[in-house]
C-alpha cells in the first residue's frame, strides 16, 4: 500500500509539467498562426469599412485561426514571391494581349483612310478595355488565388460621400477644367456649337430633314442628363480597366511599396498601357511637336492623375465601384466641351481634362488624394473581407 501510495504522488507531480508541456507545444502554433494573420492583409482589408466592435471582432478571430494552412497559401498573400510573381503574369497578359491585338489589327485599321474600318478599329479598342480585367480573371484562376477580395462590396451606406464622389465628382472636374479653358480662350467658346452643327449636318443621310436650333437643343438637353448618368454610361468599359488595374494590381503594389507610391505606379501604369494607340494619334493626334514621345508622357501624366483619384477612392472604401463611377463618368464627359469650341481646343490645353489647363482640376484632386493618403494612412482591419 504504501508503494501504491507513493506512484499515485509521483503521477500527480508529473501532471503540471505535462501541461506546462502542452501549452509550450501549442505556443509555436498560435505564434506562427498569429504572423500570418499579421500579414494576411489586402489592399481593400485595409480601410476602416468595416465598423464592427470589438466583441464581433473577438468572434471573428477564431475563425480566422481556424482556417487552414492551404487554404492561406492559396490567397497568397503570405508569400511575396508568389505575389511577385502574379503581378509579372497580370502584366504580361494585360500588356501583352492588348499591344499586339493593337499592333497588329487595330492600328492597321486605324491608318486604313476607310470610314467603315476606322469605325470597326474604334470598337475594337472599346472591346480591349475589358483586356485588364480578363487578365486578373485568369492569373486568379491560374495561380489558384481566386475570387477573394476583389473589391465586389458595395458599403454604399458605409462611404456614402466617396460613393457620391465617385458619381459626381469627375464629371464636375470635367466641368470646372472646361470653365477654366473657356475663361482663358474665350474667343473659342461657341454657345451655338457652329462647327458641331455643320459637322453633323455634313455627315447626316441624304434627305435627313436637320434643324440647327433643335439639334442644338437636343444635345444640350443630352448634356444636362449626362451629368447625372455619365458614372453608369460607360460601366462595362471602365469596369474591364478597374478591376484589373485597381482591384487586382493595386493591392499587390500597396503590399510591396506602401499607399502613395501604389497609387502612383498603378496609375503610370494604366496610362502606359494605352502607348501603342497614342503613337499613331489617339487622344492628342499627331501634329505636335515631339511627336510621339511627348504624345506617350501625356497619356501616361493623364493615367497617373486620374488614378491616383481612382486608387484613392478604392484604398478609402474597400470597394471597386466609385472608381468604375468615375472612370465612367471621365470616359462620357471628356470630349462634351469640346463641342462648344470654334475650332475643336487642343488636346494637349484643353478644354478636354488630357489637357494641362483643362487638367488642373484632375491635378489638384490628385495631389490632395496623395496629400490626404500620406497623412491619415489606411490600417489593417481585424475582421473579415469579403
Amino acid at each position: 500500500m504504501a508503494q501504491l501510495e507513493k506512484e499515485r504522488e509521483n503521477v500527480t507531480a508529473m501532471e503540471p509539467e505535462n501541461t506546462a508541456g502542452e501549452q509550450a507545444a501549442e505556443s509555436p502554433l498560435e505564434d506562427s498562426a498569429s504572423e500570418e494573420d499579421a500579414s494576411d492583409t489586402d489592399a481593400f482589408d485595409i480601410t476602416r469599412r468595416f465598423k464592427h466592435d470589438q466583441g464581433q471582432a473577438a468572434v471573428k478571430t477564431p475563425q480566422r485561426e481556424c482556417e487552414t494552412p492551404k487554404k492561406r497559401e492559396l490567397v497568397g498573400v503570405t508569400n511575396k514571391k508568389v505575389e511577385t510573381k502574379r503581378i509579372i503574369y497580370f502584366l504580361a497578359l494585360c500588356f501583352g494581349v492588348a499591344w499586339i491585338s493593337e499592333i497588329f489589327a487595330v492600328i492597321p485599321m486605324y491608318q486604313s483612310g476607310d470610314a467603315d474600318i476606322i469605325k470597326e478599329a474604334s470598337d475594337m479598342v472599346s472591346q480591349l478595355m475589358l483586356t485588364p480585367a480578363l487578365a486578373a480573371l485568369v492569373v486568379r484562376i491560374g495561380t489558384r488565388e481566386g475570387l477573394v477580395k476583389s473589391g465586389f462590396q458595395f458599403n454604399f451606406f458605409e462611404h456614402k460621400v466617396l460613393f457620391l464622389l465617385g458619381w459626381f465628382g469627375t464629371t464636375a472636374l470635367t466641368f470646372l477644367g472646361a470653365v477654366i479653358y473657356f475663361l482663358i480662350f474665350r474667343d473659342n467658346f461657341d454657345p451655338d456649337m457652329t462647327s458641331f452643327v455643320t459637322y453633323s449636318m455634313s455627315v447626316a443621310d441624304e434627305g435627313t430633314q436637320m434643324d440647327a436650333v433643335n439639334m442644338v437643343a437636343a444635345y444640350k438637353t443630352d448634356l444636362l442628363i449626362k451629368v447625372f448618368t455619365a458614372a453608369a454610361l460607360d460601366l462595362i468599359n471602365s469596369f474591364g480597366e478597374e478591376w484589373g488595374f485597381r482591384a487586382y494590381l493595386l493591392p499587390k503594389l500597396y503590399r510591396k511599396f506602401g499607399a502613395v507610391p501604389s497609387m502612383l505606379l498603378s496609375g503610370f501604369i494604366s496610362g502606359l498601357w494605352y502607348a501603342p494607340l497614342v503613337a499613331v494619334g489617339y487622344y492628342y493626334g499627331t501634329g505636335n511637336v515631339g511627336f510621339p514621345v511627348v504624345n506617350i508622357i501625356a497619356i501616361c501624366i493623364f493615367g497617373t492623375v486620374t488614378g491616383i483619384i481612382y486608387s484613392y477612392l478604392c484604398l478609402r472604401t474597400g470597394s471597386i465601384f466609385p472608381a468604375v463611377f468615375a472612370h465612367s463618368a471621365v470616359n462620357v464627359m471628356m470630349s462634351q466641351a469640346a463641342l462648344f469650341t470654334v475650332d475643336g481646343g487642343n488636346l494637349f490645353v484643353g478644354p478636354s481634362p488630357t489637357g494641362i489647363l483643362s487638367g488642373l482640376p484632375f491635378i489638384a484632386a490628385a495631389a490632395v488624394c496623395l496629400v490626404h493618403m500620406h497623412r491619415n494612412p489606411v490600417r489593417p482591419s481585424t475582421t473579415e473581407t469579403q
